[in-house]
């Protein structure tokens, strides 16, 4: 057991000592061209920093806290599976996609609350019992489902996967651990998750900023828990490593002409944190989630109200899970 948990903190402890000092999204070779008004500088400027500040939080809704959610442990026995649904949630404070750069500060445009509903299953692939305990693997899928027509924030772009009438992403992973009578479980995770292509704003009916992105990672979590008769808990943490495609779209508002578009290259690392709390009720295990994604220095020069594009971010989720 103390061998397995020294690998595991040692993997994450690499990439984390150096997200502190690595921004989230980079965009330095992405400028916006000369010839602008003042007020389409600007636009343009802000339109690039915002995709900068959104992308994190599309990341964040799309990989969450624990791969299994309510638990550290893995099934580990062929053949068993645990069957899960669950959706996260994160306050989003989204700007003025109308702003036409006449003031100091983008204000605010929208704040909404975001869900992501998940669909999650893991599977049993070997178990071996060892001096120190049981360890076990299991391989993991899940899937990222959009409903269509649920939000006017955003649309998905055309010719994303769907399933009857919602757009849908699919994701896996592996999982690892070791669980013991007398000592906590310990596991550690690596998935590989992705969203579909989305739009936001637009050029038209007053609108000078439109986004069009994507966002992918791939997820490393190391967990530990305990389960007390009907209750269990589970706590960790872990690094994102995200990228992404971004397009930015802008109107200049003191000419009226639509920019070529931009292509931001999105890239970075993120901190997070998690803390699950669950009751076992015959097969079903009901979970709650809350965590924190650490905030990181993205150099931006726009000023956005009401919105700190360095903070850190809370998220929290609910969910059941049936385990056979």
């Amino acid at each position: 057991m103390r061998r397995f948990v020294l690998l595991a903190v040692a993997v994450l402890l690499v990439p984390t000592t150096r997200a502190a000092a690595q921004t989230t999204t980079d965009t330095t070779a992405v400028v916006c061209p000369t010839g602008l008004s003042a007020a389409g500088t600007k636009v343009c400027t802000a339109a690039l920093d915002g995709i900068t500040m959104i992308h994190p939080l599309a990341a964040l809704l799309m990989n969450g806290g624990n791969p299994r959610l309510g638990s550290a442990g893995v099934i580990g026995r062929f053949g068993h599976i645990a069957l899960g649904l669950r959706a996260t949630t994160a306050m989003a404070v989204v700007p003025d996609l109308t702003w036409a750069g006449n003031t100091d500060t983008v204000p605010v445009g929208r704040r909404v609350q975001l869900y992501a509903p998940r669909v999650d299953l893991a599977m049993g692939l070997l178990q071996k019992q060892m001096p120190t305990g049981v360890v076990g693997i299991d391989f993991m899928l899940s899937a990222l489902v959009i409903p269509r027509n649920r939000t006017n924030l955003f649309t998905p772009v055309p010719g994303s996967r769907t399933i009857q009438d919602a757009t849908v992403a699919l994701d896996w992973g592996i999982r690892a651990g070791m669980s013991s009578p007398k000592l906590p479980t310990v596991s550690l995770s690596i998935m590989k998750r992705s969203t579909p292509t989305v739009q936001m704003g637009g050029t038209t009916n007053g609108q000078t900023t439109a986004w069009t992105f994507n966002a992918s990672a791939i997820d490393v979590r190391l967990f530990t828990g305990k389960r007390f008769g009907w209750f269990e808990f589970a706590a960790g943490a872990g690094v994102d490593l995200l990228s992404g495609k971004g397009e930015v779209a802008y109107r200049d508002p003191g000419t009226g002409t639509v920019g070529e578009v931009l292509e931001p290259k999105l890239s970075g690392m993120r901190i997070v944190t998690a803390l699950n709390l669950g009751v076992h009720v015959g097969p079903l295990h009901f979970v709650g989630e809350g965590g924190y994604q650490v905030g990181s220095n993205l150099a931006l020069t726009t000023r956005y109200a009401e919105n700190n594009p360095n903070a850190g971010k809370f998220f929290g989720g609910l969910g059941v899970v049936l385990a056979r």
